[in-house]
């Protein structure tokens, strides 16, 4: 019933040809650096027909061996209900998918009206310097319906636009949005509410925040799908502040040096961390946000972790844009900093303490986290060296000397 109604309204709000949505491909074949890549060209008004143009077109394209898929767009829009059945044909193609508003050789192109809607049915969704993304609310070009008529109309409309958007992990603010603006009119809208709204995702194809139940306690869950994987952040609170377990998605031939905290658009390094478990190219790093920290990632707009190699040259990791309070109300909930004890542990990475053992065989099958708890409950404790591939921990009465050692973290009190 949507459908049948949705035709009629388009055929009544479909604005005059300016011209005509043009397609050219270009297969990129650069192995073994990465598989053939399709790239599309659309330019031009989207008219009724379009879809059956772009299937063909890709149809007669060499597709073996085809991983991605790039439809670069330049369009002031046409066609409302053609376009969403070319998102529905994009979003079904059997490869990664990406779009883009403009390119290095379309400096001001734009993706408006209608245009949008095919746009957001891409797997990763990227706009080039210059170019723009435009909305405005549908409207009625014939006169001789009467109000009711109008109005059902347009509710069915709304309707499915509204679910449209969803299915394609926009925010609802893209609808509410379009809502707002006259169909004579039209907002260029900005990168940063683009992002915010999903409408522009770059490399990321979801994010989710939720609670959830960790060993009975509520915790933070933040996620986040990317081209490049998946990783989790998720934090809790401790008798003394907040605390957190990043799970990151690691690249080939990753190396750990320092563990970095961002917000908003920042990175910080954080001194109280630990390496949890590396294996099936995933590292889980446990870690205390500093209680420098705290209040700026009480107001942050994106909040994220990486691990940087010791070169300080490579990194991986993410950062997240936090679309509801919910970090700001875990946060919130947890101790204030001043019931933090007042001395802490301070890491020093690839250096051994000789001497000064507390124990004459150490302790065995733990964690450098636990090594360093186990030091902070006994006061003749001051510092603890750990070999990080045997799981050994040797508590120590002081710092008597510190030898430059691979594969060996210390910890002094301070």
């Amino acid at each position: 019933m949507y459908l049948l109604v949705l035709i009629f309204c388009v055929s009544l709000i479909a604005p005059a040809s300016a011209w005509a949505m043009d397609f050219s491909i270009e297969r990129l074949d650069l192995r073994p650096i990465r598989q053939p890549t399709l790239h599309i060209t659309a330019t031009g008004e989207i008219q009724t027909g379009d879809t059956d143009k772009l299937k063909a077109k890709i149809e007669e394209a060499d597709v073996s061996d085809v991983r991605d898929v790039l439809i670069i767009f330049d369009s002031p829009g046409g066609s409302l209900m053609e376009s969403l059945r070319m998102g529905d044909y994009v979003a079904d193609i059997p490869a990664i998918v990406s779009a883009q508003v403009g390119a290095s050789d379309i400096p001001d192109a734009i993706c408006a009206s209608a245009c949008v809607y095919a746009y957001i049915s891409a797997d990763y969704r990227y706009i080039s310097n210059g170019a723009r993304i435009g909305i405005h609310r549908f409207g009625f070009t014939e006169t001789d319906l009467d109000g009711n008529e109008g109005a059902a109309i347009g509710q069915a409309v709304s309707g499915v636009l509204s679910e449209y958007i969803r299915s394609h992990r926009v925010e609802p603010d893209l609808f509410e949005t379009v809502s707002s603006i006259d169909h004579n009119d039209i907002l260029w809208v900005s990168q940063k509410d683009l992002e915010k709204w999903r409408v522009v995702t770059n490399g990321i194809y979801d994010e989710q925040a939720s609670y959830i139940n960790l060993n009975g306690k509520i915790a933070l869950r933040m996620k986040q799908v990317a081209i490049t994987g998946d990783s989790f952040l998720t934090l809790f609170c401790t008798e003394t502040g907040v605390a957190g377990v990043a799970d990151l998605h690691e690249p080939e031939l990753a190396v750990y040096g320092t563990f970095d905290l961002g917000i908003d658009g920042s990175w910080y390094p954080v001194d109280r961390w630990d390496l949890l478990d590396r294996s099936d190219m995933r590292g889980k790093v446990v870690f205390n946000i500093p209680s420098e920290m705290v209040q700026p990632a009480m107001r942050a707009e994106k909040f994220g972790a990486r691990i940087v190699s010791p070169g300080g040259d490579l990194f991986f990791g993410f950062q997240q844009i936090i679309r509801s309070g919910l970090l700001n109300e875990m946060i919130r909930s947890c101790p204030t900093q001043n019931q933090i004890a007042v001395r802490t542990m301070i890491d020093q990475h690839a250096t051994d303490y000789p001497g000064a053992d507390l124990t004459t065989d150490g302790i065995r099958n733990v964690s450098f986290a636990r090594c360093k708890s186990i030091c902070m409950e006994y006061e003749q404790c001051n510092a603890v060296s750990y070999v990080q591939n045997r799981s050994w921990c040797w508590p120590k009465s002081g710092v008597e000397l510190q030898r430059p050692t691979e594969g060996v973290i210390s910890a002094f009190k301070r």
